[in-house]
C-alpha cells in the first residue's frame, strides 16, 4: 500500500481528534490572516486618504481632531479661524491653492460640509484624480451652484437610495439637533473614490452661512472681514522633481506660534494615529498567535494518542520490511497533511472574516478593503504550516522511529 494512502487511512480512523486539531489550526491561521490583512490595508487607506492633501489649516486643538474632522468626516472641529487670517495664509508664496470648508452639520448619520465649489472640480482627492460626475465612471447630476443645492457622496447615496432633485433638510450638529427649515436638493452625486469623501454631502459655503437659524452668522456671507471657516485644504508649490517645498515647515512653526489658526500636515500626525490604536491589531495577533500554538499542541496530543493505538500496526509493517524511515516518514507526512488543511482552511476563512469587515468598516468610514488582498501573511503562510507540522510531528515520529519490533508484536492477552 503506497504511503498516502496508509495516511489518509490513519486520518480516518482518528477522525474525531484530526477535526480538533485542523479546527484549532484552521481558526488560529484565520486570525492571523485577518488581522495582518486587515491593519496593512488600515494603514495603506488611511495614509492613502491624505495624499491628496498637502497641509490643513485648522483652529487651535488637537491636530489629530483636525484630521480626522477634515479628512475622515469625524469628530467636530475645535474651533473657528477668521476669514482674513486664511487670506493671509493663502498668500503666502508656497500655497499653491486653498480650499475652504465649514462642518458641523448632519443629515440621516452622515455629515454635511459646506465647501468651496473648487473641491468638487479642481481638487485632487488622490494625486491626478478629482472628483467625478461621469456615469460611466459611477457618477450623476453635477456640481451644486450657489444656493440650496447639494452633492452626495457615492457612500451616501447608495445607502441613503438617493435620486436627483430629492430634498433634506439639514441638521445642527453631528449627532441629533435641531433641524434647518432650508430645504436643500441634490444636484449631483459623486462617483466612487474608495476614501472618506464617499460618505458626506457637501453643500456651497455661503449657504452655511444664511441656513434658517444662522441669523447671527448670516453677515458672513456678504461680509469677509466678519467671516469665519472651520478650515482650509491646502496645496503647497512643489519643487524640481516634485519634492515637497522646505519653505512648509517654517510656515507651519509661523502659523503655530500665532494664536489665530494651526497648521497640520496630515503625514505627520497619522503615524500617531497607528501608534493610539496599534495596541488593537497587537492583541489580536497575540490571541491568534496563541490559537495557533493551542492547535499545533492539539496536532502533538492527537498523533502520540494515535501512535499509542496503532504501535502494534507499526510493528507488522516493521516486521515485513517497512523501515525506520519509511515509519518516520508516515508520523510527520500525517502532521504536514493535518497542518496544512487546517491551513487552507484557516486562509478562507481569514478572507471570509475580512470580506464581512470590510462591509462594515466602508459603511462606517468610507474606506476600500479587499478580501483579495494578499498580505504578508498569506505569503508566509506555507512555509509556517510545513514548519509547524515538522515540528508537532517530530517528538511522536521519533517515538515510532524507536518502536520495538518484538515488544509490540506480542500476543494480546
Amino acid at each position: 500500500m503506497r504511503l498516502w494512502r496508509i495516511v489518509l487511512k490513519s486520518l480516518r480512523q482518528h477522525s474525531l481528534s484530526t477535526g480538533f486539531a485542523v479546527v484549532n489550526i484552521a481558526l488560529g491561521v484565520a486570525l492571523l490572516v485577518a488581522v495582518v490583512s486587515l491593519r496593512e490595508q488600515a494603514h495603506a487607506n488611511l495614509t492613502q486618504a491624505g495624499v491628496g492633501v498637502d497641509a490643513i489649516l485648522g483652529p487651535k486643538g488637537s491636530p489629530l481632531q483636525i484630521v480626522l474632522n477634515g479628512l475622515y468626516h469625524m469628530d467636530e472641529m475645535p474651533g473657528k479661524i477668521k476669514w482674513p487670517y486664511y487670506q493671509k495664509v493663502l498668500a503666502n508664496p508656497i500655497v499653491q491653492e486653498g480650499i475652504p470648508f465649514c462642518t458641523g452639520h448632519s443629515y440621516a448619520g452622515f455629515r454635511v460640509n459646506a465647501i468651496d465649489r473648487r473641491f468638487l472640480t479642481d481638487f485632487e482627492y488622490l494625486p491626478g484624480k478629482t472628483f467625478s460626475f461621469r456615469p460611466e465612471d459611477g457618477g450623476r447630476g453635477r456640481a451644486f451652484a450657489d444656493g440650496e443645492e447639494a452633492v452626495a457622496g457615492w457612500a451616501v447615496a447608495k445607502e441613503l437610495r438617493l435620486s436627483l432633485g430629492q430634498t433634506f433638510n439639514p441638521v445642527c450638529g453631528v449627532s441629533a439637533g435641531p433641524m434647518h427649515k432650508n430645504t436643500i436638493a441634490f444636484v449631483g452625486v459623486l462617483a466612487p473614490t474608495g476614501t472618506p469623501h464617499d460618505r458626506a454631502i457637501y453643500i456651497p459655503l455661503n449657504t452655511f452661512y444664511t441656513l434658517d437659524g444662522h441669523e447671527s452668522v448670516a453677515r458672513m456671507a456678504v461680509d469677509e472681514q466678519y467671516r469665519e471657516i472651520s478650515g482650509a485644504y491646502l496645496k503647497i508649490k512643489r519643487v524640481r522633481g516634485g519634492a515637497m517645498n522646505l519653505n512648509l515647515q517654517s510656515m507651519k512653526y509661523d502659523i503655530n506660534q500665532s494664536t489665530e489658526a494651526q497648521l497640520v500636515v496630515p503625514g505627520e500626525v497619522l503615524p500617531r494615529l497607528f501608534e493610539i490604536i496599534g495596541w488593537v491589531d497587537g492583541a489580536f495577533l497575540a490571541v491568534a498567535v496563541l490559537v495557533t500554538g493551542l492547535g499545533t499542541t492539539c496536532l502533538l496530543v492527537s498523533l502520540v494518542s494515535a501512535l499509542r493505538e496503532r504501535r502494534r500496526d507499526i510493528a507488522l509493517m516493521r516486521s515485513i520490511g517497512a523501515t525506520r524511515r519509511t515509519v518516520l516518514g508516515l508520523v510527520l507526512s500525517e502532521s504536514l497533511v493535518i497542518s496544512l488543511f487546517g491551513g487552507l482552511l484557516g486562509l478562507m476563512l481569514g478572507h471570509g472574516i475580512v470580506w464581512i469587515g470590510s462591509r462594515y468598516i466602508q459603511a462606517e468610514t468610507g474606506l476600500r478593503f479587499s478580501w483579495l488582498h494578499l498580505s504578508l501573511a498569506d505569503a508566509a503562510l506555507l512555509p509556517a504550516l510545513v514548519v509547524v507540522g515538522l515540528l508537532a510531528g517530530l517528538f511522536p515520529a521519533v517515538q515510532a522511529y524507536r518502536l520495538g519490533v518484538l515488544r509490540n508484536l506480542r500476543p494480546v492477552s
